[in-house]
């Protein structure tokens, strides 16, 4: 009974966040986003038939086929797209390594479920997804966050908050692979059984830690406004306008790479980016400018980047000045950040 309170918590919270995500992801006009929060809910229909000592929906025919493919495998190839359309779009990734071992473990698995004698008793050949798979997608996650971390910890108009989100990314994800470490062993040394002690310890450990990390994802990805101003304490406040704050801070990291070392004075690149947002909107009110800079995605800054107005604006500031060398710095610098456009995201 306690496991599957515990089971049933679990749904709960991971369904709390699909939910906020692709809320989260409407409003900030960030579809990556979307995957992720597909990732939970596959997993949330998963979990309903995860076979589990008084689950009902555990005992069914085809629980472990939900279950597994559902749950674990339809979860993980959600996560890969996630992790390369967040941390490496437009830029060299091991995401095609990744989809190998994928697609090599998911047919051993679905062999493994075929095989096995029950629900509580499966084969060996069931974990198949788990150590290359799971280890793997989920170690990649912790560590594309935490090297993301590295490229904006001294950035000064990153947020707190937002740093604190790389990190607790990082820490959920080594929770994670804790947890189906002991799915590993319930099912390989234990014989996939939740009856045997051995399997009801591994099947408890695994969910405690999939309770930790996921009450962590919880407050990563859906980020009550309490938790938000608890990690930004220390944070100095450059306006009481949230919209500006994000703003001045999304303009200045694109200000500072268009200025350092190319001979284009700061101020002339953030009022030419401002300009050419206006001219975009066919605005040039200030708050509906850096309305749209908060809300604006990779591909929109891409396309701002490239827009013919920006490379006059920075041919006029020097004749000794390239603009191609400068928007290829900025760009660059657009890439090696890609991910601060979802994590600044609430």
């Amino acid at each position: 009974m306690a496991v599957n309170i515990l089971l049933y918590l679990l749904i709960l919270l991971r369904l709390l966040i699909g939910i906020r995500l692709i809320a989260v992801g409407k409003r900030n006009n960030l579809p990556n986003l979307y995957w992720l929060a597909g990732a939970f809910l596959v997993t949330v229909l998963g979990l309903l038939f995860a076979p589990t000592v008084g689950n009902p929906l555990g005992d069914l025919p085809f629980s472990l086929w939900l279950f597994i493919i559902g749950g674990a495998v339809g979860g993980q190839a959600l996560l890969i797209v996630f992790n390369q359309t967040t941390f490496y779009q437009n830029k060299k990734s091991p995401v095609a390594w990744f989809w190998l071992i994928f697609a090599v473990t998911s047919v051993i698995t679905i062999y493994g479920i075929s095989i096995s004698e029950s629900n509580y008793s499966q084969s060996p050949w069931v974990a198949a997804y788990i150590v290359p798979t799971q280890f793997l997608v989920w170690g990649w996650h912790g560590w594309a966050a935490s090297q993301a971390r590295k490229n904006v910890m001294a950035d000064s108009a990153v947020e707190d908050w937002v740093k604190s989100r790389y990190q607790l990314i990082t820490v959920y994800s080594i929770l994670i692979i804790i947890g189906v470490a002991g799915s590993l062993v319930r099912i390989v040394v234990a014989g996939g059984s939740a009856q045997s002690a051995l399997g009801n310890l591994m099947g408890i450990i695994t969910l405690l830690m999939q309770i930790s990390s996921v009450t962590l994802q919880f407050l990563v990805w859906v980020m009550p406004e309490g938790f938000r101003r608890w990690l930004n304490r220390d944070q100095k406040k450059h306006s009481e306008d949230r919209i500006h704050e994000q703003a001045q801070a999304v303009l200045n990291i694109l200000g500072t790479a268009m200025s350092d070392g190319t001979g284009v004075s700061k101020m002339l690149a953030l009022f030419t980016i401002r300009k050419v947002i206006g001219m975009q909107i066919n605005s040039e009110e200030t708050a509906q400018v850096e309305a749209r800079a908060v809300n604006m995605g990779f591909d929109e800054w891409m396309e701002t980047l490239n827009h013919p107005e920006l490379y006059m604006g920075i041919k006029n500031a020097g004749a000794n000045i390239n603009p191609y060398d400068v928007l290829d710095r900025v760009k660059q610098t657009l890439i090696e950040k890609q991910s601060l456009f979802t994590l600044k995201a609430k």
